[in-house]
């Protein structure tokens, strides 16, 4: 058959198949000298589950309901491992090949949980904590600390914890981290969106799949790309680069050093997808289109021997089934090895020993509270970027909590940029060397913003994280991956790190309602001003009890959108026509409180349409009413950067909520000044 590798970057965790029912046999095209475990799921049941998915992943109640778990022998013998369950998948053999982790749930009304058991059925144990639902499990090797009498043998999956109280977004899947026998749980990655699909590298390093977004609106739309961190979660990196499709799913990697993956450039709704590949040896640089064939789609890849893996195939809008077939990446050929008319078949992994991954030792300690993030050099950015960066122009580092259990701030915004509130961290310095070292709260999402003297964001980096006692930081901002920074002892490493390390119910929003509205009213509202009706931006907050009814129509106001003919045929969105919610440099009325078109080179090519049809002029003007001081025009820049809520963003707490927003702007993690 012909090759047909893609890589699956469809809508679900992956495809399950489900059997039922007792032994069978199975014919092949190809030999394969080592028994498989795959999943299997009748065809009639797999049955109109290919549409109404979207690339974040249907959750594993929907695509695996009914799945069994089979063990197939090299003679074609077919043996069902999970009969005690109502499904069962994502199978994986430990490195002796002794014992089998999957996900799987006895009866229709339970979570899925983790689950281990001998390759005869036997012995079976649960591993994931019932609270959860948890499911794609890996087998990983010793994690061991410098102290530890012994190492230890865990599990990576990923999982989903319900919310505080069931409010806040749709829950996002994150990686976890558990002891074989069920202790110890450890949550790994600290994102706001999907975290999919773990596989352990020789090198002891886990790469996996996260969904990503713009951290500013107005830009293109996220991405599901390659990732990687340490068993304990730290380290986290871009893997596998930004070239290739716009979503990469269900990497693994062969003896040979090549890391295979599903690739599509939107939600299939066959499922599934075209094979790719990077060289572990540059994986930034060598990514490669795998399957040539559009006719043919394929799920979950996963080694066998050499450069060969184990996928599902099937024919794209067909009437077969899925399929297992054998692929040798460096010849291009497919050969089917398991397919059966009555059923739909994912998921084989080949039970053999194989090379246990590198042990790793960990720093992080739990009992911690905080970690430490440093960069070299502020002014190492991306090529589009550097070229307007000269040293010096990054004078402070602003550090942002995503607040995952609160509401979205604007759900009109979620399709273009999918919105995440935010608390404010703090601030810290930049070094005349560009470097800066801050201490900051662990296991928590952050955006990082280098600031101007203006406090204006020039560009935002995250979601990131560390880990409690975890030291990590990178070269510059968003600088070459490839490239090895300098041996220089920094400036800000010649000192203690800037700590910004309020406690959550310290942390605060800057909003409309609470800090914004205020202002305007004292500097922007009166009748001879835009409180008065002859004005294209009408505010009205005259009175220190302004209405809500007048301080909300004063948001709706200012968050406007840009006019419609501003740019005509532009198919991206266009800026605000006052506020640019979570961009201040690009905001018309930060051009007019300062006096100066404050939008950068980098920024897209809307701005130039809007600049061009707007006469920036400092505000108030002369003579009409006080000017406002720095400090307040700070206040709002941080309002904007940090999203324009109309209200105080609320936590997860009532404790959380009743302290928020206590704490005076300039009392906010200005530390280091």
């Amino acid at each position: 058959m012909t090759a047909s590798l893609a890589r699956c970057g469809t809508v679900v965790l992956g495809l399950a198949l489900c059997s039922a029912g007792g032994p069978g046999s199975a014919s092949g095209g190809v030999w394969v000298d080592v028994p498989l475990v795959a999943t299997q799921l009748p065809r009639q049941v797999l049955v109109g589950r290919h549409g109404g998915g979207t690339a974040a992943g249907l959750p594993h109640s929907t695509w695996f309901a009914g799945a069994r778990l089979v063990l197939v022998s090299p003679s074609g013998e077919v043996r069902a491992l999970s009969r005690e369950f109502d499904s069962a998948c994502d199978p994986n053999v430990s490195f002796d090949a002794g014992r089998l982790l999957f996900a799987g749930r006895r009866s229709g009304g339970d979570r899925w949980r983790i689950w281990e058991m001998g390759l005869d059925g036997s012995d079976v144990r649960a591993v994931s904590p019932e609270h959860m639902d948890a499911w794609s499990p890996i087998h990983v090797s010793t994690l061991f600390t410098l102290d530890s009498p012994e190492p230890w043998f865990t599990t990576v999956f990923v999982g989903i914890e319900p919310a505080p109280g069931g409010i806040g977004r749709p829950a996002a899947s994150s990686l976890y981290n558990i002891k074989l026998d069920g202790t110890e749980l450890r949550r790994l990655t600290y994102t706001p969106h999907q975290n999919l699909d773990p596989f352990q590298m020789w090198d002891g390093r886990v790469i996996y799949s996260s969904e990503s977004h713009p951290h500013e609106p107005g830009r293109t739309l996220g991405r599901h790309g390659i990732f990687a961190i340490h068993v304990e979660g730290a380290d986290m990196e871009l893997y596998g680069g930004r070239t290739g499709a716009s979503i990469q799913q269900m990497p693994c990697a062969t003896e040979r050093g090549i890391v295979v993956f599903v690739e599509l450039n939107s939600a299939s709704r066959q499922g599934g997808g075209q094979l790719a590949c990077v060289d572990e040896r540059r994986p930034h640089a060598t990514s490669r289109r795998l399957s040539q064939d559009p006719s043919k789609s394929f799920l979950y890849p996963a080694p066998w021997r050499d450069n060969m893996v184990l996928v599902a195939q099937r024919e794209v809008g067909g009437e077969g089934t899925w399929g297992i077939v054998a692929m040798d990446i460096d010849r291009g050929q497919t050969d089917v090895v398991f397919d059966t008319p009555e059923y739909d078949e994912v998921q084989a992994v080949a039970v053999q020993p194989r090379r246990r991954p590198d042990g790793h030792s960990t720093v992080v300690e739990p009992r911690f509270r905080t970690g430490t993030f440093y960069g070299l050099n502020c002014s190492i950015a991306d090529t589009m970027r550097e070229a307007h960066l000269p040293p010096g122009s990054v004078k402070r580092v602003r550090f942002v909590e995503g607040v995952l259990e609160s509401p979205v701030v604007s759900a009109k915004n979620e399709p273009h940029w999918p919105f995440l509130s935010r608390w404010l961290i703090g601030e810290a310095p930049v070094e005349a060397d560009g470097s800066f070292n801050v201490e900051v709260p662990a296991d928590t999402p952050l955006l990082l913003q280098t600031l101007d003297e203006r406090g204006l964001a020039l560009g935002t980096c995250g979601w990131i994280w560390v880990k409690p006692k975890e030291t990590r930081g990178c070269i510059g901002c968003h600088e070459d991956p490839e490239r090895i920074p300098e041996n220089e002892y920094v400036l800000a490493l010649r000192r203690p790190s800037t700590r910004l390390v309020l406690p959550p119910h310290q942390r605060r929003s800057v909003s409309f309602r609470g800090e914004v509205a205020p202002l305007l009213r004292r500097h922007c509202a009166s009748v001879e001003c835009h409180g008065g009706g002859n004005t294209p931006l009408h505010l009205p907050l005259g009175s220190d009890r302004s209405t809500d009814a007048g301080l909300e129509e004063s948001f709706a106001a200012l968050m406007a959108p840009a006019e419609a003919g501003a740019r005509p045929g532009a198919t991206a969105p266009l800026p605000g026509r006052y506020v640019d919610a979570g961009r201040a440099r690009t905001s018309w009325l930060i051009w007019q409180l300062v006096g100066q078109n404050t939008a950068r080179a980098w920024d897209y090519k809307a701005m130039d349409a809007l600049a061009g049809s707007r006469e920036v002029r400092q505000m108030p003007p002369a003579g009409a009413g006080d000017a406002m001081r720095a400090e307040s025009v700070r206040t709002i820049i941080q309002w904007i950067d940090l999203g324009a809520p109309l209200d105080p963003v609320e936590g997860t707490t009532p404790a959380e909520a009743a302290a928020q927003g206590q704490a005076p702007p300039a009392a906010v993690g200005q530390s280091g000044t």
